[in-house]
């Protein structure tokens, strides 16, 4: 982006919530430092970490406003740093993300500015990267589509936000905590009339997790579907994808050897509903329709069949 005065710039907050990542804390940080957009604000959430990561923040990089908390919040930490955020646009990414280009910040201003007036969201894509055997390039050409393409969806790893927008409908919500939250987000927005577009050619880094999701995670991943259904779909659609997912739940913890977790997923996830949720979000929005469709289309039984075949043939 090219103007003339400072002032011409909209102020753009980096968001990010972190938990125990002081090294990949480091590099996410690094990546923001070397954006080529000259009006950021630095906002940094930890969730009570018991590492180093705050001192690391406080002796290497004094620019960031730093808001720590005394509890883990999980994704509803990003929620305290947008309520904090000064920006008229928000980028959130993971403290495990990278911005591998100095421009991902101003490619993302310019959708905003050249979008439409009801762009609540720039989805980037978000890639998983294994460190130097990884060509950011070759990454960045493993899809040469162009945006804005409209698919109603988007990945914590790297979004920008509006934030006048997302201060209406309201953040992330602490009850769902981890998985499956720009779910929640994204169709609250879908479902006032919000754009969410993505943009292929914005390219995010995020680190591969080493290990296995664990047991917990596992836990969050399952009951938040369920709430999930029952939040955004009718009644009867609810109940049919609730059935399936629970059939391909039970073979996917007998696999994993986690049947706690699947359990304790269900006495949550099908049982009574936390007050934050309760009340249906419903719309005959044509983006909101279509995004359920993909959900359904996504979650359902023949869904998951299919996955599970595609990993038996690379076998």
């Amino acid at each position: 982006m090219k103007r003339d005065n400072l002032v011409d710039y909209p102020l753009v907050s980096v968001v990010i919530a972190n938990y125990n990542r002081c090294d990949d804390l480091r590099e996410a940080l690094l990546s923001v430092r070397k954006q080529d957009y000259p009006v950021k604000e630095i906002i940094l959430v930890d969730n009570a970490s018991n590492d180093n990561s705050c001192a690391m923040l406080r002796a290497e990089f004094p620019e960031v406003s730093v808001i720590a908390l005394k509890e883990n919040l999980g994704m509803d930490g990003y929620s305290v740093g947008f309520q904090k955020a000064r920006g008229d646009f928000i980028f959130q990414m993971d403290n495990d993300s990278a911005m591998p280009k100095a421009t991902v910040v101003s490619e993302v201003v310019r959708r905003f500015m050249d979008g439409p007036p009801n762009l609540a969201v720039v989805a980037t894509r978000v890639e998983e990267y294994h460190g130097a055997c990884d060509s950011v390039e070759a990454l960045l050409n493993r899809d040469s589509r162009r945006g804005p393409i409209n698919t109603g969806g988007f990945h914590a790893g790297g979004v920008g936000l509006k934030k006048r927008f997302i201060d209406k409908v309201g953040y992330y919500n602490r009850d769902v905590f981890l998985y499956g939250s720009e779910i929640f987000l994204g169709m609250k927005l879908l479902a006032e009339g919000y754009e969410i577009l993505y943009y292929p050619e914005i390219l995010m880094l995020h680190k591969s997790s080493s290990t296995a999701r664990n047991s917990q995670g596992i836990f969050y991943e399952i009951r938040n579907r369920y709430w999930m259904a029952r939040r955004f779909f009718p009644r009867d659609k609810a109940f049919l994808l609730i059935m399936q997912m629970m059939i391909h739940d039970l073979g996917y913890t007998v696999h994993k050897r986690a049947l706690r977790s699947l359990l304790r997923a269900w006495i949550e996830g099908l049982g009574p509903l936390p007050p934050s949720l309760k009340n249906k979000v419903i719309s005959e929005r044509a983006d909101f329709q279509a995004k359920l469709r993909e959900l359904y289309a996504t979650f359902c039984l023949s869904a998951a069949q299919r996955r599970v075949t595609n990993v038996l043939r690379q076998k």
